[in-house]
């Protein structure tokens, strides 16, 4: 005889009265038993009878007690081999303070108590699935023979109307593993720091509980009592607490430990980091292989739970996981393995960037100056922590994953491209193998998984995603702060990107995750803002350019560098008429060819339209082009960057191409060009453009070293297009996708004395021409009219970030998440999105849908010529990839008859059924037809009616 917690909530009824969820009430199910809060019972054997997992078909029944203990293997490793120092000790002053082996111990059984609430009768037997298979009929059959009550609950009758509560409660094994752990329903009011462990168990499939969305409402509280009451007593609810028993005696820890409150101001913190750590540890002890070893072993779980874990933890996961999720390893070298033949030269950025620990690092210099590099040093100065880069496009992406490959092309680490179209990267399509450098996965392949790699490059919105309120957030925001965040060309974020980045930076200086930002082209007030993000209000700091920011807890500094490419570039502004801004861009290209053949020009608009008329008629006069733009196939478009790198980029020895493209050349590619003309921007653009001047040549105090091919002017220039209207003010309409008042503020800065034409000093004049166009909506200058518009388009961004934000940042109305007061009201937010918000990592001025031209007779290799059904419902990946590589943005109002591109009537999005038809990566394709003289054009893309 030993005195043990009673099952479910008849242990719950007085100890935790005091701290529960819901008002005074009465649980039938524990007064009938007239038990006190704790009892003397004869201790319950655990029964390996009742499943955690079943094979594809319903077979092969794996034990719940097997996948619990499996769960708390695989934390004590991703604890000890994958958690960085700095959240282990996060982690342990919350939970265990000064005492990291009992945090370990403790976020493990965490892990293993996940699936608790699996020993249920609606989990066991599948009574709300719509068909049983045969298995589950047998278990259930089973089951009941034993002595466990398997009756249908009346809430599981087809056609019953119920109240909403039961889809979020009696439905999911989860909130009974909450459950379990408190004995009681928690009040949205009620905060969570008291009942950490409840919260963490209950999150672990990405959606904290109680969920409170508008069909569950907080007076639910009652009936979710009374529903789980009935789910956790007699023999369900002493089996719930043998497999806590033995979860925590295999740990080696006690109720006692997990009933503490979580200490410190960090609660909020610790909670999302421990459930998303939770959720990954599930994640590796669910996978097929985990579980066919797990089949394979003779220890008796039963008998001796803590052998079962060990050789699980010993045998399996610490092989596993460096092989599946992946291990971060050093470069042996890294000097030489990054700056190459200039290992013994760095330039003092990157000579500095060693010496910055922890914290934010704001880094600005111009572009071609090797900051990638410098950020890249950075990394290696902290031993042992993975790296994720972000860029803002999918070709600059693209391009950075080939430099950061070459960069540990002798080490052995597991890495991931994230975009939607990474699988048309030859990455995937030549996998190589362990020990060839930079290799994917089976695990990292899958989308769910890829930001875990030790070594990932994706676009911008895959870690702006973790700013936004989702399901599985928690994971994702583990992700993003165990490994240092770099994100290049943060000066293209508009107020909206930026509104989310602020958000992140307030979640990784709360976790102290090493940040890097890059820019040539900043200004100081968002700066200063990101800086505050991370490091509170109180910090001040005066930027310099070029020079760098570094925000840590003890505060901010600032330094100037010196740049190593310091010039000057020639800025000829030339006004026309926006109905001639064809012909003008055509005639200034022309007459640049006409003084030389072999020049290699650049023509940037800032409309995809315009680049379409511009090359078409060069390419009618004859010209050799090159054109990218966002109206192209995405296999298209990835074939033009490698086409670009090899013309034009910076060891490329071919001459004579003009290359026309929108804003995607300003980020990032690096090309080289001698000659670029430009459509008026914002400064910040084109002073990126320009840096694709004679990039490939070296120049220090403005003496430019020899050149590998003859440039055609004595400083590099730049062509600046102004389109005007009638009355000589700049056009609206050629202005888009930028407002008047910010090229007005541009061409301001840019004119001096009247002049159309400038020298500016690089980088002596940049930081003045940025900030003086800049827009702060924070603090407006309404000058006239279209400073007021300018207001309210950036006004409607903020606000619309606003309802879509996790609000980790510390100046929201209501306050920060992170915060020791958070309820679980304001926790379940965090997970449950805003039915009536878009929810997105860019601002959607207009509907985009992912479109992909189906004609079987089409001449162009960019369409699909077999049927709709062949390209939406395979699961072939070598198909799936040929349709993703079709696929393009459209605005939605465009696919329509006026443009000439149709949808094809029956596959629409709305469609249930025909989603449930589709393949996974194919689920928001939208197929149409070209008609009335619309085309794919293998030069330009797709081309309107």
């Amino acid at each position: 005889m030993r005195r043990v917690r009673e099952p479910g909530a008849v242990f719950a009824t007085q100890t935790l009265r005091a701290r529960a969820g819901c008002p005074s009430m009465t649980i039938t199910a524990a007064e009938d038993l007239g038990e006190t809060d704790e009892l003397t019972q004869e201790a319950v054997e655990v029964d390996s009878r009742l499943w955690g997992k079943l094979g594809p078909d319903g077979d092969g029944r794996y034990p719940l007690i097997c996948h619990l203990l499996d769960t708390s293997a695989a934390a004590f490793v991703l604890w000890d081999t994958w958690l960085r120092p700095g959240l282990r000790e996060l982690i342990t002053a919350a939970v265990a303070p000064n005492d990291e082996a009992a945090a370990r111990a403790i976020f493990s059984a965490i892990a293993g108590l996940h699936d608790v609430g699996k020993a249920n009768k609606i989990f066991q037997g599948q009574l709300y699935a719509k068909t049983a298979d045969a298995a589950v009929r047998g278990i259930v059959e089973e089951l009941a023979t034993a002595g466990f009550d398997v009756t249908t609950p009346p809430s599981a009758v087809p056609g019953r109307s119920v109240p909403p509560v039961y889809k979020t409660v009696m439905r999911r094994h989860e909130a009974v593993s909450l459950f379990v752990q408190t004995g009681i329903w928690p009040r949205g009011s009620d905060a969570v720091a008291d009942v950490w462990a409840s919260v963490v168990v209950g999150g672990h499939h990405g959606r904290f509980h109680p969920r409170f969305d508008p069909a569950v409402r907080a007076a639910d509280c009652l009936t979710a009592n009374g529903f789980l009451a009935g789910l956790t007593e007699a023999k369900w609810g002493a089996q719930q607490q043998a497999h806590e028993a033995a979860v925590l005696n295999a740990c080696g820890v006690t109720r006692t430990q997990l009933d503490q409150p979580v200490h410190g101001e960090k609660t909020t913190t610790a909670i999302l980091l421990l459930t998303g750590l939770v959720m990954l540890a599930d994640w590796l002890a669910s996978g097929a292989e985990s579980v066919a070893h797990g089949h394979g072993l003779t220890i008796d779980p039963v008998a001796d739970p803590t052998a079962w874990m060990n050789s699980r933890r010993t045998e399996y996961f610490e092989q596993s996981i460096p092989q599946t999720l992946g291990v971060y390893e050093d470069l042996a070298d890294p000097l030489t393995a990054i700056m190459g033949d200039f290992a013994d030269s760095p330039s003092p950025l990157q000579d500095i960037a060693p010496t910055i620990g922890r914290g934010l690092w704001i880094a600005t210099e111009t572009t071609g100056s090797g900051k990638t590099e410098a950020a890249m040093l950075r990394h290696t100065a902290v031993p042992g922590e993975g790296i994720l880069f972000a860029l803002p496009t999918r070709a600059t992406t693209d391009a950075m994953f080939e430099r950061i490959a070459c960069y540990y092309s002798s080490s052995t680490n597991a890495a991931s491209l994230l975009h939607a179209h990474r699988s048309l990267n030859s990455f995937y399509t030549n996998a190589a193998q362990p020990g060839d450098g930079l290799h994917s996965t089976p695990w990292l392949a899958d989308a769910r998984n890829a930001l875990f790699a030790p070594v990932s490059v994706g676009t911008c919105d895959q870690v702006l995603l973790g700013a936004l309120r989702q399901k599985n957030t928690p994971v994702r925001l583990l992700a993003l702060a165990n490994r240092h965040i770099v994100i290049d060309e943060v000066h293209s974020f508009d107020h909206y990107q930026a509104a989310l980045l602020e958000e992140l930076l307030a979640w990784w200086g709360e976790t102290d995750t090493r940040v890097t930002l890059l820019s040539a082209s900043l200004p100081t007030a968002v700066a200063l803002r990101y800086a505050q993000s991370y490091g509170g209000p109180s910090v001040t700091v005066a930027p310099h350019y070029p020079g760098h920011i570094s925000v840590t807890a003890s505060g901010a500094t600032s330094a100037s560098v010196t740049s190593q490419r310091s010039y000057s570039l020639r800025v000829n502004l030339q006004e026309t008429p926006a109905t001639t801004l064809v012909d003008t861009h055509l005639a200034r290209a022309l007459h640049y060819r006409q003084q030389s053949a072999d020049t290699r020009i650049a023509i940037v608009v800032n409309q995809v339209q315009r680049a379409l008329d511009i090359a078409r008629r060069l390419a009618e006069s004859g010209e050799r082009v090159i054109v990218l733009h966002s109206r192209m196939a995405a296999g298209h478009r990835a074939a033009v960057t490698r086409e670009l790198h090899e013309v034009a980029g910076k060891a490329s020895g071919q001459r004579g191409v003009i290359v026309v493209g929108t804003q995607i050349i300003e980020s990032s590619l690096d090309l080289d060009f001698d000659h670029m003309i430009s459509d008026l921007a914002p400064a910040p653009a084109l002073i990126q453009r320009a840096g694709r001047l004679w990039r490939s040549t070296a120049v220090v105090d403005g003496v430019w070293a020899a050149h590998r091919f003859p440039r055609p002017t004595p400083v590099p220039t730049l062509d600046v297009i102004v389109a005007t209207d009638a009355a000589g003010l700049l056009d609206a309409g050629a202005s888009l996708p930028y407002l008047p008042g910010e090229l007005r503020r541009t061409t301001d800065a840019l004119r001096r004395d009247d002049r159309d034409s400038r020298v500016i000093a690089i980088p002596a004049d940049v930081q003045q021409l940025v900030d003086a166009a800049a827009f702060d909506p924070r603090s407006p200058d309404l000058e006239d009219v279209s400073g007021e518009l300018e207001l309210i388009a950036a006004a409607r961004k903020l606000q619309d970030a606003e309802t879509v934000v996790v609000p980790f940042h510390h100046d929201h109305n209501d306050g920060t998440i992170l915060s020791r007061e958070t309820t679980h009201r304001e926790l379940s937010a965090v997970t449950e999105p805003d039915e009536l918000a878009e929810y997105s990592t860019r601002h959607i001025e207009r509907p985009t849908v992912d479109c992909f031209i189906v004609q079987p007779e089409g001449a162009s290799k960019w369409v699909w010529r077999a049927s709709v059904e062949a390209a939406l419902h395979s699961r072939n990946p070598h198909v799936v990839r040929a349709v993703l590589a079709l696929t393009f943005p459209l605005s939605a109002s465009n696919v329509s008859a006026k443009t000439g591109i149709e949808e094809i009537p029956g596959f629409d999005l709305d469609d249930e059924q025909g989603m449930r038809k589709r393949g996974s990566m194919q689920r928001r394709l939208v197929p149409v037809r070209l008609v009335d003289g619309a085309v794919y054009d293998d030069l330009l893309g797709v081309r309107f009616r």
